[in-house]
């Protein structure tokens, strides 16, 4: 495996010998976390007060962490980040959100599932 590194731009990508491009260990990560974190929140469903049902949003995941986890900061805007992998979580975040959808903190960060 080599390291590609283009002097204008090094997008930390690793070249196969076929050629193809595989993904940054830090790219893996945010893809697995990303994954599993839009599948728990595609499949849950939050209590309204007039007792219908909807699905969870990020505004009122981040509102629900906030409330439970005052010292883990996070945003809707993060939450966003973190489901288009375009961040990394921290390891505060993840063992709340862990504690939240009632899964181990692994399920966030291992290629398999463990639920």
């Amino acid at each position: 495996m080599t390291v590609v590194a283009d002097p204008e731009f090094d997008s930390g990508r690793f070249d196969n010998p076929d050629g193809a491009q595989e993904q940054t260990p830090r790219q893996a990560a945010a893809a697995i976390f990303s994954s599993r974190l839009s599948e728990l929140i595609a499949e849950s469903v939050v209590s309204t007060e007039d007792g219908s049902t909807r699905g969870l949003t990020l505004y009122s995941l981040a509102q629900h962490l906030e409330l439970a986890y005052p010292d883990v900061p996070v945003s809707q805007s993060g939450l966003y980040r973190l489901i288009h992998g375009d961040a990394i979580p921290r390891l505060d975040l993840i063992i709340a959100l862990a504690r939240v959808f009632d899964v181990p903190p692994e399920y966030f960060v291992t290629a398999e599932k463990t639920r």
